[in-house]
C-alpha cells in the first residue's frame, strides 16, 4: 500500500497501464480477423468480377454472330 491505504497498482497507474494493454492486444487480434475476412471477401470479388467480365464477352460473341 502506497500514499494512505491506496493500493501500489492503482496509485502508480500500473493497473490501468495493463488493462489498456490487454485492451489494445484485444482490439488488434479483433483486427486481424477483420483484416483477414476483408482480404478474403475482396479475392472473392475479384474472381466474381472475372467470371462476369468472362460471361459479358460470351454474350457480344455469340451477339455478333
Amino acid at each position: 500500500m502506497a500514499q494512505g491505504g491506496i493500493p501500489l497498482g492503482e496509485w502508480s497507474g500500473s493497473n490501468a497501464t495493463r488493462e489498456l494493454h490487454e485492451t489494445i492486444r484485444a482490439f488488434n487480434t479483433a483486427a486481424e480477423k477483420q483484416t483477414a475476412e476483408i482480404i478474403s471477401l475482396t479475392r472473392q470479388l475479384k474472381w466474381l468480377t472475372f467470371a462476369m467480365f468472362v460471361a459479358a464477352v460470351v454474350q457480344i460473341v455469340l451477339a455478333l454472330r
